[in-house]
């Protein structure tokens, strides 16, 4: 396996056991004490508009962790390639879902998350994927979150947790529909509140709704994560039998 080398001393990268395959996930978490010079050195790896934007956060906490979650991407990418990590460029689709650019003829697929210091990637062979990975938080904050971003059925059986198991609950599933939304390539225009999920033996169900009208194309699970976090995989099946998943959110 080639790849570039990437000079001064790395934060810790985890390879997660991944659930599918055809999918790489990876972890990094930045270090409890700053390393100024591989700071530098993950930022120069960035595209200027990457650099750009990272300048432009106010706290440098976010500043790192933003730096890091593309750098973390870039090195993923580059992994089993010739290109090197700060070669890859990136077009974005209609909601602003990003991809590789054509120019490089590389089918694959990737999705990013970060949160509180800790980054997650996923970079797919071909297929539509999205990850989420969220810090713990407290679930019987403003009612309107709730109402906004769970279904009814949700809600009832959030409600009948112990209230120590509501908060754990609530961000797992918040983790699943940003991980589904990303996978799609809606974002937050994915009216959350209308996507279902459930448990099967263990494992998230996604249900049919007005928004999703053909759940078996989606395939989504939960991860394996850090204490204190949440994280969540969602990827389209290897052979969707229709054509649009997602009503009124058309996919590029």
């Amino acid at each position: 396996m080639t790849g570039a080398r990437d000079g001064p001393p790395r934060p810790s990268i985890r390879e997660l056991p991944s659930p599918e395959p055809d999918v790489v996930l990876r972890l990094a978490r930045l270090p409890g004490t700053a390393d100024e010079a591989a700071g530098r050195h993950r930022f120069r790896v960035l595209s200027d508009p990457e650099r750009q934007r990272a300048t432009r956060f106010r706290r440098q906490a976010d500043r790192d962790e933003y730096v890091l979650a593309h750098w973390l991407l870039r090195l993923t990418l580059s992994t089993g390639t010739s290109v090197p990590p700060q070669s890859w460029d990136f077009t974005q689709e209609q909601y602003g879902r990003p991809r590789i650019a054509r120019r490089f003829g590389d089918a694959r697929q990737f999705s990013l998350s970060h949160a509180a210091g800790t980054c997650l990637v996923a970079v797919s062979t071909g297929r539509r994927v999205g990850v989420d990975i969220e810090r713990r938080r407290r679930a019987d904050g403003p009612r309107a979150l709730l109402h906004n971003s769970l279904s009814p059925d949700e809600l009832t059986r959030l409600a009948a947790l112990p209230a120590a198991q509501r908060e754990s609950e609530f961000i797992q599933l918040w983790t699943l529909k940003e991980a589904l939304a990303k996978a799609v390539g809606a974002g937050l225009r994915l009216p959350f509140a209308d996507l279902d999920f459930s448990w099967r033996n263990g494992r998230p169900l996604l249900g049919r709704s007005a928004t999703v009208t053909a759940p078996e194309l989606w395939t989504c699970h939960c991860l394996d994560a850090p204490a204190d976090f949440r994280a969540a995989l969602c990827v389209r099946t290897a052979h969707p039998t229709t054509a649009v998943p997602i009503r009124g959110v058309g996919e590029t």
